[in-house]
């Protein structure tokens, strides 16, 4: 892992020299009419699945409809095991189908202000070592959820299980609770040490958040929130979080995203996802 400056701070389109460098000595740098992409086999870790992700491609590429074309037949030739492309791009490129938003990162852009006053009964409180197993159930059900919307299939308990309890016990997960008359009904846990080796950028990276009751929802989330910005704004590092697409039927993903946007959060990147392509390019 390189200790080298970033190129930008969390520009989506900014590549860090550094990575491009790694690639290269990998050699999975490639160019297409003279712009780089990097790509390379990955293999889900909790489904096991294989696919082709592309971790990097320069937005000119992107723009191209038959540079686009001839990177998916280059992806699906060199990687037939790969039941699946993947590709991460600027929040501003949208790709043409076949192609559906798969995740989006969305970073937080207001600044870090004073805890909102909250209703009578509730609460911001940091959690606990007690309350572990109560976090771990929340976790293991947004991971769940998470891969069934993507997918329309989850993993089995066991794999979610596993994947909940190692962000569960990462050294730099912090978690907070909201608490009703005492009670737990919600967290937002993050990882304080969380870097994008894309562009280089450290960042708390905002794993999940949830509320139970839903008639505290709205209240809840926003404190929530402003407690995961004050710690992000006293590490000096930016609030990330992400939001997960529907890849099944309507994507209620997308209108997430744009509530977020509409309360002062920038779509940073995404990853986009299509099936293997045989014949058929997006072209």
């Amino acid at each position: 892992m390189s200790t080298s400056a970033p190129a930008a701070v969390t520009a989506a389109g900014v590549v860090s020299p550094a990575y491009l460098a790694r690639a290269h000595e990998q050699g999975i740098r490639a160019e297409i009419a003279h712009h780089l992409y990097v790509a390379g086999a990955q293999t889900d870790p909790v489904t096991q699945e294989q696919a082709c992700l592309v971790e990097y491609a320069a937005p000119e590429l992107l723009a191209a409809p038959a540079a686009l074309a001839e990177l998916e037949r280059r992806l699906a030739d060199a990687h037939p095991e790969a039941g699946e492309l993947l590709l991460r791009a600027p929040g501003d490129i949208a790709l043409p189908a076949p192609w559906r938003p798969s995740i989006s990162y969305v970073r937080h852009t207001g600044s870090a202000t004073q805890a909102p006053e909250l209703p009578a009964g509730l609460g911001i409180e940091a959690a606990a070592p007690e309350h572990d197993a109560l976090i771990a159930g929340w976790l293991a059900r947004a991971i769940a959820d998470g891969y069934g919307q993507a997918s329309g299939n989850s993993p089995s308990t066991e794999l979610i299980e596993a994947a909940a309890a190692e962000v569960l016990d990462a050294p730099d997960r912090v978690s907070f609770l909201l608490t009703r008359d005492g009670r737990p009904v919600g967290h937002a846990s993050v990882l304080t040490e969380a870097r994008d080796e894309v562009t280089g950028t450290e960042y708390i990276d905002l794993f999940d958040l949830l509320v139970e009751e839903s008639d505290v929802v709205r209240p809840g989330t926003t404190a929530l929130v402003a407690a995961c910005a004050a710690l992000a704004a006293e590490r000096r590092r930016p609030l990330f979080g992400n939001v997960v697409h529907d890849g099944t039927g309507p994507d209620s993903g997308a209108r997430v995203v744009a509530s977020l946007q509409e309360r002062g959060w920038l779509l940073d990147h995404r990853f986009w996802r299509r099936p293997r392509p045989e014949e058929e390019t997006s072209v």
